[in-house]
């Protein structure tokens, strides 16, 4: 195993004894303010992700090594503790890592919570983390959209989930690439398990002091390799590894999953539609071949048709992303993505295009004549995978508003006016935290 404790834990110890100097509770959050928008150096001991939460509830995931004996407790503000619900708990007997799933219910909106992790053996809190529940009602949410997380660039990768951390989203929605689990890889299950452990060990997404609600899909990367469609033999072994590392259970009806890795989240008045294009995915240019598969389309317009609510429609690779002459839908399943956008048109909920893959962001105004209405496709890419300067120039898109290439993620803030316009405000940042791209864009159905 090329995995070592040094990356589990590399850049830990230092800021935790660090606080734990500062008072008893060696983790006394109480000394350290809640600022979103400060950059915060703090990483934590373990590996955790925030995973479906509401109103009232959350779910966690927490990558651990097997020595350790760890237990948990939530506490309010006011200092009372609960023990949240282990939803499973799974390892492989050829790592020494394991993943398990909590649940807190019964949350309150507005009180900041304390998610602490006890070493069972010596008593002590080894690590903690403060979160919120989520106020699925809010008017004006901001939704971070990120793709392509190679983790192979240290600097990149820890600037680059600060810079989101100081944005202060509401909810992160990753789509696609969330490992580059076929780097590095002999091609065995142990090794796609090993780079599922050394991606989440390694990003400082899952180590930062305030954790963020996250939602996932996958693309090529982590399901298997380099362009790879529904004939990649290992596919249910891969599914089951994203499902156990990302997956939620259904909680107040928030999601309702779908085929694959598929699933649609509901809040803030909106739906987003998070879309498996892989597991299902017939070869480029086959005859009538489908890249989502029948079942899951019907599962996306079955849903659709329940409501008039506006949807993201998210998608690993690009949607009309044709113009680069591959790896988008437009142009690797051309008829099939007429007859998709066909059955769009006859929705009455407003679409909106979100999609990641290419290595560098792009925001595209879709002409009335695909959907009835002018509508738009924010491509955000790639977080910390390669890029290089004008990527995005390498072929003319006369659908383009604006593109750039660099290391990126987008902020959608989502709205309404009174003419009931559905808004979506962009703003896209690089490492730096200079804004690449931004723009108003404005759907009416």
């Amino acid at each position: 195993m090329k995995f070592t404790r040094r990356d589990f834990i590399q850049g830990t110890a230092t800021k935790i004894a660090g606080l734990a100097a500062m008072t008893n509770d060696p983790l006394n959050f109480s000394l350290l303010p809640l600022n979103n928008n400060v950059r915060d150096s703090y990483r934590g001991l373990q590996a955790i992700m925030q995973g479906l939460t509401t109103k009232t509830t959350s779910q966690f995931t927490v990558l651990f090594e097997n020595q350790q004996n760890l237990s948990y407790l939530i506490l309010d503000s006011k200092g009372q503790q609960r023990v949240p619900r282990t939803l499973d708990k799974q390892g492989r007997s050829f790592s020494n890592t394991s993943v398990e799933k909590l649940l807190i219910t019964n949350l309150k909106l507005g009180e900041v919570y304390r998610l602490q992790v006890i070493d069972k053996n010596s008593g002590r809190v080894i690590d903690e983390r403060v979160f919120t529940a989520l106020d699925t009602a809010k008017k004006s949410p901001k939704v971070m959209i990120a793709s392509c997380m190679k983790d192979n660039k240290e600097d990149k990768r820890e600037i680059m989930w600060d810079n989101v951390a100081a944005t202060a989203p509401d909810v992160c929605f990753l789509i696609g690439d969330t490992c580059y689990a076929d780097n590095d890889n002999d091609g065995s299950d142990a090794d796609y398990w090993r780079r599922y452990v050394e991606t989440r060990s390694r990003l400082s997404h899952f180590r930062q002091r305030k954790l963020i609600p996250t939602l996932a899909v996958w693309d090529d990367h982590d399901y298997a390799g380099n362009n790879a469609d529904s004939s990649f033999a290992k596919k249910e072994m891969t599914r089951s590894l994203f499902k156990l590392f990302w997956d939620n259970e259904v909680q107040d009806k928030a999601i309702v999953k779908g085929p694959g890795v598929s699933q649609i989240f509901t809040a803030f008045g909106h739906r987003f539609a998070f879309m498996d294009a892989r597991y299902f995915r017939a070869p480029k240019n086959t005859q009538n071949g489908l890249l989502w598969g029948r079942t899951q389309e019907d599962f996306l317009f079955e849903n659709l048709e329940k409501s008039k609510l506006p949807m993201l429609l998210m998608n690993g690779s690009q949607f009309f992303g044709g113009y680069n002459k591959k790896d988008a839908f437009e142009y690797d399943h051309s008829t099939n993505f007429s007859d998709v956008c066909q059955r769009l048109s006859r929705v009455e909920a407003p679409i909106a295009f979100i999609s990641g893959d290419v290595h560098f962001s792009e925001y595209m105004k879709i002409e009335p004549q695909v959907l009835g209405y002018e509508t738009f496709e924010v491509t955000s890419s790639s977080i910390h995978s390669t890029t290089f300067p004008f990527n995005h120039l390498r072929n003319e898109n006369p659908r383009r508003i604006d593109a750039n290439s660099s290391h990126q993620f987008t902020n959608l803030t989502l709205s309404s006016d009174a003419s009931a316009q559905w808004i979506i405000d962009a703003e896209t940042f690089n490492y730096k935290m200079k804004k690449t791209l931004s723009g108003k864009m404005i759907i009416k159905r």
